[in-house]
């Protein structure tokens, strides 16, 4: 039989869930779902990019963020990115390329 590839992550809401219920009661009382949410899902989403960074760039009128291990990687992706957007908004693309601005 065919080895099957391991799930490498947990789905959010049961990781969400099972810290949720880790926590004291004091805490739960003190903190609303909602805002520990917000707080969970930005950890949890560094957490799973481990060996990526987050970038930001400003193209034109769009802020785009992208993860990547690195800043031409990054760009790379930012890119396509700003082609996608352009496309899907019926906007010309630029004729000299995309004029990317990190934004820190």
């Amino acid at each position: 039989m065919l080895d099957r590839p391991q799930q490498q992550t947990v789905p959010f809401e049961t990781a969400l869930s099972d810290w949720w219920r880790s926590q004291a009661q004091s805490f739960r009382e003190s903190v609303s779902l909602s805002a520990a949410r917000a707080c969970f899902r930005a950890g949890y989403t560094a957490g799973k990019q481990t060996t990526e960074r987050r970038f930001v760039f400003k193209a034109g009128r769009m802020r785009i963020t992208v993860w990547a291990t690195g800043i031409v990687e990054a760009k790379k992706k930012a890119e396509a990115e700003a082609d996608f957007r352009a496309a899907k908004k019926g906007w010309p693309t630029p004729k000299t390329g995309w004029q990317l601005q990190e934004e820190k």
